[in-house]
């Protein structure tokens, strides 16, 4: 489905269903009590893989302070390969969304009728504002419900514990902050060297060094992957086509290792514009619509360096220990940026940026009717950047 109508529906259909709910729980309010040794927990967290990969940390928390406990991901069904990729669950419980809306309304309400057979005693919600996933939180009937609280977009009331975003967190803090709120005194430090492990495997090493062999890039030859995509939560996250295309022109023209454009099977024909409008394509390898999640992560664990948009491919960059050149524009790095001393943020930091956030439901009303956050990064900026990167890697 698409994204816009999916805000729209959490936006016009949520209020007067959360209305309903904080109804009926004023007369069921829970008796809450301690949770057990080993707890049924799910964790809620629907849109965005990326975000899946930056929450990683929170689920660690949960398992250091309550080993015991089995954790149940709610999600959505797109997310089922990174999800057990990371092995972040004991169970998986995925809503698949069929086309029309006929199909979606029949699986919500299949998918929200099944919630309390799960038999989960408590439930972290890890959208950020979210009224759809308030509202599967309060229908699995979990006795204690953690999630985030804003005064100014209102969700029913449903949680037991609020805890408030904090846009001057990272969002990683922000989610480790509800698993230790569930946790409470049982809360454990994270150790110093903690990162998100992929559990691929020899034929997904093998897979992506075939495809990579098939785009031209041999074996053990240094490569820049290049990601001129962001997901349709916000496409406006894009740097131009016509920068990419200067920039990998530059690659090229400069001698630095041949770049290879990544990208799912449906950004690929915009991916393939991009490389069809470069001076050189054959210097171009085209990996886009050819790798599917393990073969990508392991093309990316290989590659010199990642340029990127503000999208999914730049947190498995991170978690790999991949150095990146990345672009910010509508979003803050603030929140969503990579850590570590190895990457490079391109972020203007303009009077109107950022202007998407999680109380817009990171909806882009450019004031300026073109991102110049994102257009007046360079070419040479990205350029140097690349090049200063590749030099200290």
């Amino acid at each position: 489905m698409d994204m816009q109508w999916m805000k729209r529906i959490d936006r016009f259909a949520g209020w007067p269903l959360c209305g309903l709910l904080r109804a009926h729980a004023a007369f069921a309010a829970p008796v809450l009590h301690p949770l057990p040794e080993a707890p049924r927990i799910g964790v809620i967290k629907f849109w965005g893989m990326g975000s899946l990969v930056l929450a990683a940390p929170a689920f660690s928390a949960l398992r250091r302070a309550l080993p015991k406990a089995e954790i149940t991901l709610l999600s959505l069904e797109p997310n089922r390969r990174i999800a057990e990729l990371m092995g972040l669950a004991d169970r998986l419980r995925l809503l698949e969304l069929p086309p029309g809306p006929a199909g979606v309304a029949a699986a919500i309400t299949a998918y929200f009728r099944d919630l309390p057979d799960l038999g989960l005693d408590a439930v972290v919600d890890l959208e950020y504002l979210s009224r759809f996933s308030a509202i599967v939180s309060y229908l699995t009937k979990a006795q204690e419900r953690v999630g985030f609280h804003s005064w100014d977009l209102w969700r029913g009331n449903l949680l037991t514990a609020r805890r408030a975003f904090n846009p001057y967190w990272h969002i990683t803090d922000n989610f480790v902050n509800l698993a230790h709120a569930l946790a409470g005194d049982r809360a454990v430090p994270a150790p110093a060297d903690e990162a998100p492990t992929f559990n691929v495997s020899p034929e997904d090493e093998a897979g992506a060094e075939k495809k990579l062999a098939e785009a031209g890039i041999a074996a053990g030859e240094p490569f820049i992957a290049v990601n001129a995509n962001a997901s349709t939560m916000a496409l406006a996250r894009r740097w131009p086509e016509e920068n990419f295309v200067g920039l990998l022109d530059r690659i090229a023209a400069e001698g630095l290792p041949r770049a290879a454009l990544t990208g799912s099977p449906e950004e690929a024909p915009h991916v393939e514009r991009v490389r069809a409008a470069t001076k050189n394509p054959e210097r171009v390898a085209m990996l886009a619509g050819r790798l599917n999640l393990p073969e990508l992560i392991c093309a990316l664990r290989r590659a010199s360096l990642l340029v990127t948009n503000d999208s999914g491919p730049l947190h498995l960059a991170g978690a790999l220990g991949v150095p990146t050149v990345s672009f910010f524009g509508p979003e803050t790095p603030a929140l969503f940026g990579p850590r570590g001393g190895r990457h490079t943020v391109l972020y203007r930091g303009i009077d109107c940026s950022p202007c998407i956030s999680i109380y817009n439901a990171k909806t882009v009303r450019c004031m300026r009717g073109r991102p110049e956050c994102l257009t007046g990064i360079t070419v040479e900026e990205a350029f140097a950047a690349v090049k200063r990167t590749l030099e200290a890697a």
